[in-house]
């Protein structure tokens, strides 16, 4: 085994793991959210709220750190970004009122704004387009795993233990993570660094390239129409359980927590089949995947037995979760370089918004009409955002410095 690809598995490791710990601390919020709401004294409008409020923090540091990710490296910024992160999760737990609860969420979102973007630009520049996408999921692999821990302990430990617990657990093992990165990840040698910073010095591709590039902007709304729908499922999915099927809360919790495990079967699976074939082919897979997500998540509003309804759950979660990752590797693909981080990071940044708004307003139209007519709303909307990968394509461009000022001729042509 060489150097590189020793690099790859332990950056893709230890990114993943990071990447576990976020979803643990979120998804033990949305299992949790009876038994933090009973202690708060919440109704689903300030529950829906608090939900989102992760997402405050979050959608504001998303581009920034890609773009300083770029001109940096992405190991000083993930290191810090998991750290708050950390820090933040653990102080979730030590709150003693429901203000000081949302602060310690924002700041939750906050660092992992600024530890996804780095975390996703170090394991794409370790790897090559061919293997990409299967490295991608494989990091990725980390959030849905977590996402099946948190929604578990939330649900089952939380009656039990409090849900206090959990983020401290979860905090203290994100510290272990960014100081393991901070120690095992080597930087790259001074020569090295010299060379890439002189190839961006010379490639001189302005920023303002990623919002003139229409796969980009494309890539980017369809994210975010995506996850106003996607969101309601992991933010909400117990609740619709408990509400929708009558279940009682570790049912609904165990149930939704299949969403998590499936999808990093599928991350991998679809990750692989993927990287075997040319950009267009995984376009089209992501689109008919996209569709398929709609359509499972509007068939579990029928009235159905249980068991049916954890297969449709597995089989929602085997073919949703690992839409991100095939976003992010596709994204990558789709600019120079140099300014592959803020890509990213832009991309990721329109996506996110709709978590600070889809569970406030299902929390809100959950209290006015039924969880069922939201649930079928969100399906439709994940299943039409589909059409606008119509408009993305692997674009190529050369770009060529053609004066000391910076100017760029940028020829383009779609492959």
């Amino acid at each position: 085994m060489n150097t590189d690809t020793k690099k790859m598995i332990l950056v893709s490791v230890l990114c993943g793991l990071g990447y576990m710990m976020y979803s643990v601390d979120r998804m033990t919020v949305s299992s949790a959210i009876g038994l933090i709401s009973e202690d708060f004294g919440l109704g689903k409008g300030s529950s829906g709220i608090l939900l989102s409020s992760f997402f405050y923090g979050f959608i504001l540091f998303l581009f920034i750190s890609g773009i300083i990710s770029d001109k940096l490296s992405g190991k000083p910024v993930l290191i810090l970004g998991l750290t708050l992160f950390s820090l933040a999760t653990i102080f979730t737990g030590m709150a003693g009122s429901l203000t000081a609860l949302i602060f310690y969420r924002v700041m939750t979102g906050i660092g992992e704004g600024i530890f996804w973007p780095a975390a996703s630009l170090e394991v794409a520049n370790v790897t090559s387009e061919k293997q990409r996408t299967t490295v991608m999921s494989l990091y990725w692999m980390g959030y849905p795993i977590g996402g099946f821990f948190g929604t578990w302990l939330g649900a089952v430990l939380g009656p039990v233990y409090g849900w206090r617990v959990v983020f401290y657990v979860a905090g203290a093992l994100g510290i272990v993570v960014a100081i393991l990165y901070a120690v095992l990840v080597k930087n790259e040698p001074k020569s090295t660094r010299q060379k890439n910073n002189a190839a961006k010095v010379t490639e001189k591709v302005p920023l303002s390239l990623l919002f003139s590039t229409p796969s980009v902007v494309m890539m980017a709304l369809y994210y975010f129409l995506l996850l106003c729908g996607w969101w309601i499922v992991l933010l909400w999915a117990p609740t619709f359980l408990m509400n929708a099927k009558h279940m009682p809360i570790s049912m609904a919790g165990t149930i939704a927590s299949l969403l998590g495990l499936t999808g990093a079967l599928g991350g991998f699976l679809l990750g692989r089949y993927c990287d075997k074939g040319n950009f267009a082919r995984k376009r089209w897979i992501l689109m008919a995947i996209t569709v398929l997500s709609g359509l499972l998540m509007a068939s579990l509003v029928i009235d159905l037995p249980i068991y049916a309804v954890v297969v449709l759950v597995m089989l929602l979660g085997f073919i949703g979760y690992p839409i991100t990752p095939l976003v992010l590797s596709f994204t990558a693909e789709l600019v120079p370089v140099s300014i592959r981080g803020a890509a990213i990071g832009f991309v990721m940044n329109i996506g996110m918004i709709a978590g600070g708004i889809s569970p406030v307003l299902a929390g809100y139209l959950a209290e006015r009409y039924d969880m069922p007519p939201v649930w079928l709303f969100a399906a439709g909307l994940m299943a039409l955002s589909s059409l606008l990968l119509l408009r993305v394509h692997k674009v190529e461009i050369n770009t060529t410095q053609s004066d000391l000022s910076g100017a760029v001729t940028d020829t383009t042509h779609i492959v």
